[in-house]
Parts: C-alpha cells; structure tokens; sequence
C-alpha cells in the first residue's frame, strides 16, 4: 500500500526458508533440514533458523545483488547471519532484563500501539492489518514484534533513561553548529561596550577591567538598556554616541574572536566578556540578515528530543554491553 511505511519489509516464509538452509545442519539420511543452536545466552538458546529469518531481507538483497559468486560472497553471508545473531542476542538480554525487572506488555498496549500507528498514518486499523499480510508479513508476527518493541522501550526508560541528560547548553551549541556555514553568508549589527584593558597592563589591573566588564553585562541583563550603559561606560569613543553600535557588518570584518561569537547569538542576546588585545568587550546582537533560518527558540525542543534519542541510542549499546560481561553468552554460528 503506497504511503505506509511503518510496516517492516520482510521476505515470504519459503523465502526466508531457502535463505535459512544454508545456517542448518542436514540430516544426512534422510536429506532433512535440521535446525541447531546458534548462541546460548544465560539458560536461554537461539537457533540458527531464528538468525536465518531475522537476516531474511538483508539476505535477499544479497542474493539479488549476485550472492555467493560476487568476491567474497561467502563472507558477506556469514557476516550478515552474524550481525541478525548479534541484534538477536541483545534483544534476549532485553527479555531477561524484563522478566527479572517483572516487566511485561498487555495485550491493550499493542492494540493501543497499532491504533496509534494507523493514526499516524492516516489509515484505519483494519487497514493497516491488509497491509501488513500485503507485504508479506503474517499480522501476528507483526504484532509479536510491536510487543518486543514496547518491552524493550520500557525496560531501556527504566535501566538507561536516567543516565542521558541533555543541557540547553549542549542544545544551543548543536544549533550554532548547523546553522553557522548559513550565517557567514549573511549580515548582521552588532554592538559592544569596551573597557580598554592598556597595553603592558599588570594582571590586577586586567583583573580590575574583566570585574567591570561582568559588572556591565550584570546590569544589561538586569534590564538596563544597552544603548545607555554603553554611552555611560564604553572606552570605545568611535562607537559611543552611537550606543556601542558597529555597524553593519559581514562575518570577517570584525576581529574573529567577536567575529565567532556574534555568529552564534540571536538578535536581543547579549554575552561576553569576550578578551581581545584592545581589552574585555560586553556584545549585544541587534539584528542579523533572516537567510531562511529558524530562531533557536523555534527548533529548540525538536533539537533536545533528537539528541536525547541519540544519546539513549549511545547508552543503550553501553548497557548492553554492559550485560553481555555478566551474562555467559557462547556463540555457535
């Protein structure tokens, strides 16, 4: 069905059965397919037809794409078997995490689950179930495999949702990065106030103008209008008169240090004290070309959920392994 993409991919069961053969033993007899143990985890087995399936559509990309004639051909197999034995090992130890934890997935979560798929998908229920039978998946495996998910999700909310923190600091520096290369090809005014630090200054004297200077920032986001501080307290005499005003300005015209951090602010945001060789400098953004680019605000939460799931992605595999050294794991493929 053209637009449901929430349905995974899988091959038919001959498919995955032809593709799993070559990952069983035969009975020499009778020329059966008998099926062995691929990995023991803890008091819990998996066989090789489980690896088989699970691999079935990578495998059937490879056999498309020439199989076991291309060079290397036979590594590639393996190697795919491998990595379908390696997801399907963490995913027991998830299990076992679950039935020790005492958590389990009522039937209600699924079809609570499956609704809300459909919801977002603009389809029914019913729907949905056609489908999945469409593209060759049997509705209760895909249920079974929904179920998996949910437990998984509640056992990682529980064992590794604690250790992912994620800061605004961390948030505005991941949006400074994907939007800077944008804004070199823009314009921006800034403003600054000075407190000339002289040359040959002994250290008290360049502690004394950094104090001032966090004294001037401490009042601007007090409330006290920048124009006015820097009129009553700049060193800078070219830029005085007109409230610590620079000018229009494009990226590079400025000393790269200030040049850098007016980059990275958003019209109204004031920062500092920035240190050049001319002494400490109190910014303020007053305006910068748009260019298309969404203000931090507007993205902000989209920005902290992504990086919350890249670091629940990061934790997770730490976990896991984690779990692989307490856990006696034998792999037999």
């Amino acid at each position: 069905m053209p637009g449901v993409a929430f349905i995974p991919r899988t091959a038919c069961l001959l498919a995955c059965l032809a593709l799993a053969a070559p990952a069983l033993g035969q009975d020499g007899a009778k020329g059966r397919v008998v099926d062995r143990i691929a990995a023991v985890i803890g008091s819990d087995i998996i066989l090789a037809s489980e690896a088989a399936l699970k691999a079935a559509p990578q495998l059937t990309e490879f056999e498309k794409a020439g199989g076991d004639t291309l060079i290397g051909g036979d590594k590639k197999r393996a190697q795919l078997l491998r990595d379908a034995l390696e997801k399907l090992i963490d995913a027991e130890l998830v299990k076992q995490q679950a039935v020790e934890m005492k958590i389990t997935v009522a039937g209600e979560e699924v079809d609570r689950a499956i609704e809300n798929i459909a919801r977002e998908n603009n389809v029914d229920v019913e729907t949905l179930r056609r489908a999945v039978v469409t593209q060759g998946m049997d509705y209760l495996a895909y249920r079974n495999n929904l179920r998996d998910e949910i437990l998984r999700f509640k056992v990682l909310n529980l064992r590794v949702r604690g250790r992912v923190k994620i800061s605004d600091a961390e948030a505005r520096q991941y949006y400074n990065d994907q939007v800077r290369e944008i804004r070199v090809k823009g314009t921006f005014e800034g403003a600054h106030v000075l407190v000339r630090v002289p040359e040959g200054a002994r250290p008290a004297e360049v502690a004394a103008a950094r104090k001032k200077a966090e004294a001037i920032l401490t009042r601007v986001r007090g409330g006290e209008r920048f124009e006015d501080v820097a009129r009553a307290e700049s060193d800078d005499k070219a830029t005085v008169e007109g409230g610590g005003s620079l000018g229009l300005k494009s990226p590079g015209q400025l000393p790269k240090v200030l040049d850098r951090e007016f980059l990275d602010m958003e019209p109204g945001e004031v920062a500092g004290p920035i240190r050049t060789a001319a002494g400490f400098h109190v910014l303020k953004l007053v305006s910068r070309e748009a260019l298309g680019v969404q203000k931090f605000s507007e993205v902000k939460d989209r920005i902290m959920s992504q990086l919350a799931k890249d670091a629940m992605a990061r934790q997770e595999q730490i976990w896991l392994k984690e779990l692989r050294l307490k856990t006696y794991i034998e792999i037999l493929l």
